[in-house]
């Protein structure tokens, strides 16, 4: 039996978590970006905004808070925590997105694999001065997770067959 080291395994399982969203975001393709699909009274987040989200999420809860040096994304602010899903004339397309996306994806896996220890404090407060780098990449892979799971519903909303 090969034992892994936690590093390993948890670059493994976001990668995992990452493969779904980009399986998610190619059978979007077609698919206008910017369309909000409206359910009720809300608007859901266009797939331009959940791919751009992801890749401030990535940026900031793995490269950032792991210490790692921050890649120079101009528009990143625009897509974090509690900001407008509202499409902009200012965002990057989403082909743009999706080389950062892939960018900021391997900054994160390199950036945990040379992690010594995933209990020293992180670089970040997410959950407050105690938060450890486990703590915060723990979450971004359930934050990847759930974004993954708003891509499918996307796919089934607009008649694109998946699993």
């Amino acid at each position: 039996m090969i034992v892994r080291s936690e590093q390993e395994t948890v670059a493994e399982i976001l990668d995992k978590t990452r493969k779904l969203s980009r399986y998610y975001l190619s059978k979007l393709d077609g698919v206008d970006p910017l369309l909000q699909i409206q359910v009720g009274d809300h608007k859901l987040n266009c797939i331009t905004w959940i791919a751009a989200h992801l890749t401030w999420a990535e940026h900031e809860l793995v490269v950032r808070a792991l210490g790692a040096e921050p890649l120079p994304i101009p528009w990143l602010d625009q897509f974090q925590y509690g900001t407008s899903s509202e499409p902009q004339d200012s965002w990057p397309s989403l082909n743009e997105i999706r080389v950062d996306l892939d960018r900021v994806h391997a900054a994160a896996l390199a950036a945990i694999r040379s992690q010594t220890d995933f209990g020293d404090p992180a670089q970040i407060e997410l959950f407050g001065p105690t938060s450890t780098k486990r703590d915060i990449v723990y979450h971004a892979i359930r934050h990847e997770g759930t974004h993954a799971g708003h891509l499918g519903w996307l796919c089934k909303l607009n008649g694109l067959e998946t699993i």
